[in-house]
Formats: structure tokens, sequence, C-alpha cells
């Protein structure tokens, strides 16, 4: 669950933390600068000017990458649809459509699929250190963590190739079979 509230600093578990850092938040930058904090269970971004931080766990970062839009920084697509109030008020929920814009039509491209608005809640937030020497160091930090806190649902390569092992294992057998009926029957020909 993301955490919103007043300021404060983690003291457990801190991976690297760094200060004078801005957030943009969808279209909106946050104009003062706060503390950031990786922790081994979250990002923590903390702003004593305002009296107000926000928590997010790990497991709610769905994407994280370096980006050089607007410098040079860390982008963050979180799985939720964030409202932290004075900072950044969300986004509507259109499913996709702007707004106003396929009330009630099925998209052409969607071929007959249910869509789920659930699977449309995400918000796009950058970090913006106050150099970009710093922006590698936070990206590594943030790989270590995410590291700490694998995504439950994931599968690992080596489960998923398992799987697929397993799986074609039938097919294999099956074209043994079939190729050695298809022996058999050449040879009953040839002899």
């Amino acid at each position: 669950m993301v955490t919103i509230g007043e300021a404060f600093s983690p003291v457990d578990g801190i991976v690297y933390s760094t200060s004078d850092v801005k957030v943009k938040i969808g279209n909106n930058i946050i104009t003062s600068v706060g503390e950031l904090h990786l922790t081994e269970c979250s990002l923590i971004w903390s702003c004593e000017e305002r009296n107000s931080s926000i928590s997010i766990p790990w497991p709610r970062v769905g994407v994280q990458a370096i980006t050089s839009n607007p410098d040079k920084c860390i982008y963050l697509m979180l799985d939720i649809n964030l409202t932290w109030p004075g900072f950044y008020e969300g986004r509507a929920q259109n499913n996709g459509h702007g707004p106003g814009e396929g009330e009630g039509e099925e998209d052409e491209n969607d071929e007959g699929h249910e869509s789920d608005g659930s699977e449309t809640e995400m918000t796009e937030m950058w970090l913006l250190p106050p150099t970009p020497q710093i922006v590698d160091e936070i990206y590594s930090a943030m790989r270590e963590c995410q590291s700490l806190n694998p995504d439950p649902g994931a599968v690992s390569e080596d489960e998923d190739y398992m799987e697929a092992e397993e799986d074609e294992l039938g097919e294999v057998d099956d074209m043994r079979n079939l190729q050695l009926d298809d022996n058999r029957d050449c040879n009953c020909r040839r002899g």
C-alpha cells in the first residue's frame, strides 16, 4: 500500500539516500525538493518544506528505467492510479480513451476481449536528482531493492524452462511415435 503522510526519514533497511531530488508525477512537477530514500521495502520521497512524504512499496513499481526526458533522470511506472492531495490529483479512469471518448463503445482493436479497468491503473513518475551523475547510482540501488522484493506472480527463467520442457514432452513423444510409424510403413513398402 502506498503511504502518504508527514515528512520523515527512515532509519532501518536503507540501501541508498540522497537529497535535493524533485519529483514529477504525471504532468505535474513538484517544485519543492526532497530527500530520496531507497529502502529494502520501499521508495520514500520526503519533503520537509511541505511536511509531506510518500512511501511506495517495491511491488507497486512496475517499471523503472533511466531516461533523458526532461533531463537524465529515473522513470517509474506505478501500478496504481496515484492521488496525492496537494501534489497530484491523479487522472480520471477512462480505460484508455480520452475524456468522454468511447464511452459505451467497444474498441475496434479489442477484438471482443473484455477490458478490466484495473488493468489501466497506472501512474508515471520521474525522480529528478540535482545532478545527472547520480542517476546511475540511484538506478543501481533501485535494482538491488527490486531484487529483494520479487514479484510473487512472476515465473523465474528456470521454472519457465522446466514448464516448457514438461509441456512439450508429450508432443515430442507423439512426434517420435509418428516418425517411427512412418518409418515402419516405409520399411514395409521397401521390403
